[in-house]
């Protein structure tokens, strides 16, 4: 690897698809064509490069976000804007062996940290205020409670799709972003709304 960059990037590549405790430092020192030893001049431990490749991670999917948002404001329509980010996150966990967000649990507590900050910031800091303005447009109804909704069904996404195993087998992503997240967010919509307006993939 020319850059730590690309040595993070090789990294989070194979934790997230065998798993960060059963991708060895041996394996990925191995696969990188340099030493163990050479790794550890660079982190200090497993959970140091586990947590530093899952922040690079993390940080590449934000930007995504922040780009998609300032690319495309959708003042009228801040339920697109939501629908395209639990797109984005379902075609990561796609990707990813649950195995590896159980092991930051198991093993890897500042990893499992970092990951948890990132789902708050994301559903608290950007999701939440976007359903807020949809029902300050009238777009979703006043009797709902938003912080509930963000609590019950826009939180917790990996421990729906990761409920059974098949799941990515048997749908497809649009199928699984319609039946997960579109379905809850029409059921909280105002009826002018959803005749003028029904949501899109």
């Amino acid at each position: 690897m020319d850059t730590r960059e690309e040595l993070l990037e090789f990294a989070i590549e194979n934790f997230t698809k065998f798993g960060s405790k059963r991708f060895s430092m041996d394996e990925l020192a191995q696969s990188l064509g340099i030493s163990k030893k050479t790794l550890y001049k660079h982190f200090g431990s497993k959970e140091e490069l586990v947590t530093e490749s899952l922040r690079f991670f993390l940080e590449k999917i934000k930007s995504n976000v922040d780009n998609y948002m300032l690319e495309n404001p959708n003042e009228d329509q801040p339920l697109s804007t939501i629908i395209f980010i639990y797109k984005q996150g379902l075609m990561v966990l796609q990707e990813m062996s649950p195995s590896f967000l159980y092991g930051l649990d198991k093993y890897y507590p500042k990893a499992s940290e970092l990951y948890s900050e990132f789902k708050k910031d994301i559903v608290w800091n950007i999701v939440c205020p976007l359903l807020n303005k949809a029902q300050t447009m009238g777009q979703v109804r006043q009797g709902v409670k938003v912080k509930l909704v963000c609590m019950l069904f826009l939180s917790r996404m990996e421990d729906t799709v990761y409920s059974n195993s098949s799941l990515f087998d048997e749908y497809s992503i649009q199928e699984l972003l319609e039946h997960i997240i579109i379905n809850n967010l029409r059921g909280i919509l105002t009826l002018d709304y959803l005749k003028t307006c029904p949501l899109e993939k």
